[in-house]
This record gives structure tokens, sequence and C-alpha cells, in this order.
């Protein structure tokens, strides 16, 4: 499974989720100014690969957010989207994958106070598949 499909898998569990209004790929940040972001949105972002014999672990880190109106309202939309995760989560361990995803997935949230009102939660995850690792591999 390559890094392509397994993106996309992800995209797809938060396009198909019924809270989740947008989807990406890449750094959030610069999104956030853009009128295209319906809340609650997922972000999805790159942190690296690691090789391991046979193996191939990519760590991807999963924004899932949502506006308020207030600072007092942070705490419901963290709660709120706190169960988008649960949602995420659980399609990610789905056995059906081709990935295995690691035990540990952290959780940190965050609350920006620009250019928004927002609140959410950071997913890390770790997902590995097979790789054959030698030169074999190479087109």
């Amino acid at each position: 499974m390559t890094l392509n499909e397994i993106i996309s898998s992800i995209l797809t569990y938060g396009n198909n989720h019924a809270q989740i209004k947008y989807t990406w790929f890449g750094g959030f940040a610069e999104k956030l100014d853009d009128n295209d972001v319906i809340y609650p949105a997922m972000f999805v972002d790159l942190e690296g690969s690691s090789f391991l014999p046979k193996l191939l672990t990519h760590t991807v880190s999963i924004y899932i957010m949502d506006r308020h109106i207030a600072e007092t309202e942070a705490l419901e939309v963290l709660s709120d989207t706190s169960l988008i995760c649960e949602d995420i989560i659980a399609q990610l361990r789905n056995n059906s994958n081709i990935y295995t995803v690691a035990d540990n997935i952290t959780m940190q949230p965050f609350m920006e106070a620009e250019p928004d009102y927002l609140a959410g939660w950071r997913l890390d995850v770790a997902l590995t598949v097979p790789s054959i690792n030698n030169r074999c591999q190479i087109p």
C-alpha cells in the first residue's frame, strides 16, 4: 500500500463522516484564512516515515477542529470533536485495512483565536505497512 493510498483512505474516512464537512491533506495553518473551509474540518499532515526490516511506518497527524463563538465554548467543541476522533480511530483500526495502527495514539487538544475561534484535537498516528526494503522493489 502506497503513502498516497494511505492518505486517501484517511481522507475518505473524513469525507464519509456525517459531522466532518471539510477534509484536506497538508498543513492547515495557511488554509484557515480560506473561505472554502467549512467546519467541523479534518486536516491530515505527514510527520515522517521510518523503515524497519520488512516494514515501513508513516506517522501522520490528524487534526479535527470546529469553530466556536466565544472562548468560553471551547470545552464544548473539545468534547464534540473528541467523539469525532473516536470515530476516526475506530475506522483506522478497522481490520480490513492493509496497514496496522500503533497501539498508542496520542491526542493533544489545541485552541486558536486567529483567524477564528477554533478548538480541536491533534491525533498522532503511526501506520505500518509491509515493505520489501530491497533493490528488487525498484521498478
